[in-house]
């Protein structure tokens, strides 16, 4: 487990080298904590930072392309969160963002598109349109927390999908979904919103919360 975190907060450091126009491209970002959304609840498009840069406090991080680390700290600069580096001989690795630090068997990992990557967030190549999820993590026997997502089901209606560190999608039951801020309990994991509806995401006990679908 300890591994795993110490391989989110990122590879070994590459050689500095100036980006490219090729490398100037945007990703969907997010950054979710224990019991809220840090930043990006939507998945906003950034520019992730690529080059030699300093977070808000800690070690000092190199990228030579598009990576979740650059994602991370160029939604730091857009939403003035903190977070904190410490070098490891893994690589720099994120022990903290927020007021949430990592410690025992818990800490800070990264998703993208629905997977963990087996190399670190300062080595994954991002492309276009990819969307990076930094979450908070509690590890059991069973591993992390899945993390939730919502796709449509039938015209109006919606399914909450639930997602392991391979990307392999389930169905959970008993999801209570956000609808404009307010809370409904679907125990099949489907829900048909009004047509007036604005905002919709999915929680549930023990997962990471969906992103925000807007209408």
């Amino acid at each position: 487990m300890l591994h795993r975190l110490f391989v989110a907060g990122g590879g070994l450091l590459a050689l500095l080298v100036l980006a490219s126009p090729a490398l100037a491209i945007r990703v969907h970002t997010r950054v979710e904590g224990a019991h809220t959304t840090i930043w990006g609840a939507s998945g906003p498009l950034v520019q992730p930072v690529v080059g030699t840069f300093m977070p808000p406090d800690g070690s000092e991080v190199v990228t030579t392309k598009p990576t979740p680390f650059g994602a991370l700290e160029r939604a730091s600069r857009r939403g003035e969160f903190y977070y904190h580096v410490t070098a490891t001989s893994f690589g720099p690795y994120v022990d903290r963002i927020a007021r949430l630090a990592a410690g025992g068997s818990a800490g800070w990992v990264f998703k993208v598109n629905n997977v963990s990557p087996p190399v670190g967030a300062d080595s994954f190549q991002l492309q276009a349109g990819d969307h990076v999820l930094w979450y908070w993590a509690e590890f059991g026997l069973s591993g992390g927390p899945k993390t939730l997502g919502t796709v449509r089901a039938a015209p109006g209606c919606f399914r909450a999908v639930a997602y392991d560190d391979n990307g392999n999608r389930s169905r959970p039951r008993n999801v209570t979904f956000r609808i404009n801020g307010h809370g409904r309990v679907s125990e099949s994991g489907r829900i048909c919103p009004s047509p007036s509806w604005q905002t919709l995401r999915a929680t549930k006990e023990g997962m990471v919360r969906s992103g925000v679908r807007t209408h």
